[in-house]
């Protein structure tokens, strides 16, 4: 794997924070015991889950501390939302700690502060220089050669007589011999940062619809989606839309075209109907100069009364990553004075309601408070269940 040497304080790549500064010698070192057998190294990555802004922690050590040379971690590699990013990238260098520690038995590190842009597993690699000793004996043994004759020779071993095919055996010694190696371990970190704390209303809506899309790429027919709305905004609503007919991409001057088959199941509950138009898909994706078919379109929806409580939930499973949107509305008299009900609010109220409102966006029915998670592919599924969305799909007046 090629070695990225980056400055200590470089910005784009997993910055260093190591403690202290060795030296070593690659010569079996001048120690009154060495380990019986090879010394383990042991890794942890702190944060094991990152939810919120900030960086991992990787600290490497190991079980020999007087006979180790130097310890280093390297970053191996992501999976990201959409992607596989592998060492070397101006992202995610190879080496979080760009020399061997040298004649340090522990190392810490720690990357750059990561955004949701890095959502996904990191995977780390402690390696370390190590020496040890083994036990060595060394036997006098007989054996029959090829031509049925008695031979003598010297077989070594790590300990007891010889099998066959030697016979008659005699110790002549035993001896420790000074060993050296590299040793590893690997271990991995989760980040799932919320996409709000970095973005604005407007700038979160419309990376995770340019996110929706591409993940379908990938995911085709594997995607799923599930919303409880009274509306879907713009430009996630146009998404959504493309998700459940599916579509063609990447066409060349010959008219090949790559193509995102639908999403295997878009299920809408609302009690305002007219939300639905144009988001409702079933039967084929079909195009090309001479036309062919492909994939299930899916895409139902159902008005279920007057139970939608929340402005927005929308689920999302995606290629690796499952997505869960909200958007509610918090009513004027909690955060405007000029509203008449203002003062009659108290503060109490006022605060809790409030809370969690970080990224917002005023507007003439109230403040629209937009969050935005980011999981393991897997919850969606369960959150169907939990939710009841077929039971109340298969309760509300269904389209079409």
């Amino acid at each position: 794997m090629r070695r990225i040497m980056l400055p200590l304080l470089s910005l784009l790549g997993l910055a260093l924070a190591q403690r202290t500064t060795c030296s070593v010698s690659y010569t079996p070192p001048n120690y009154p015991e060495l380990p019986v057998g090879r010394p383990q190294i042991y890794l942890t990555v702190s944060p094991t889950a990152l939810s919120s802004s900030g960086a991992f922690t990787a600290r490497a050590w190991t079980s020999s501390p007087s006979t180790t040379a130097w310890v280093r971690i390297r970053w191996t590699g992501s999976q990201l939302a959409l992607k596989d990013e592998g060492p070397g990238s101006s992202t995610y260098p190879a080496l979080l700690s760009s020399n061997p520690v040298q004649g340090c038995p522990e190392v810490q590190v720690s990357t750059r502060s990561l955004s949701f842009r890095d959502n996904g597993f990191h995977h780390f690699t402690a390696e370390a220089f190590v020496y040890w000793k083994e036990w060595r004996e060394d036997w006098s043994c007989k054996y029959r050669d090829p031509d049925g004759g008695e031979q003598t020779t010297t077989v070594t071993t790590p300990g007891g007589a010889p099998g066959a095919p030697y016979y008659a055996c005699t110790l002549l010694r035993g001896y420790w011999v000074p060993q050296s190696g590299t040793i590893s371990t690997s271990s991995r970190g989760a980040a799932y940062l919320t996409w709000e704390r970095e973005l604005s209303y407007d700038q979160v809506l419309q990376e995770f619809a340019h996110r929706l899309v591409e993940d379908h790429k990938r995911a085709g027919a594997s995607m799923l989606a599930y919303a409880y709305a009274k509306e879907i905004p713009e430009p996630v609503r146009g998404a959504l839309a493309r998700v459940a007919q599916g579509y063609f991409y990447d066409c060349n001057w010959l008219g090949i075209c790559s193509r995102a088959d639908p999403a295997g199941e878009v299920k809408i509950l609302t009690d305002v109907p007219s939300i639905l138009y144009g988001l409702l898909y079933t039967g084929r994706l079909c195009g090309g100069f001479i036309s062919f078919c492909f994939g299930q379109q899916n895409s139902r929806g159902a008005d279920i009364g007057p139970k939608v409580e929340i402005k927005t939930f929308l689920m999302v499973k995606g290629f690796r990553h499952d997505y869960l949107l909200m958007d509610r509305v918090i009513p004027r008299k909690y955060y405007d004075p000029s509203d008449p009900e203002y003062p009659a609010v108290p503060q109490d109220e006022r605060s809790q309601v409030l809370q969690g409102c970080g990224t917002y966006k005023d507007t003439p029915e109230g403040r629209r408070c937009l969050a935005l998670a980011e999981t393991p592919t897997g919850l969606v599924p369960t959150l169907k269940t939990l939710l009841m969305i077929d039971p109340m799909f298969q309760r509300g007046r269904q389209y079409p």
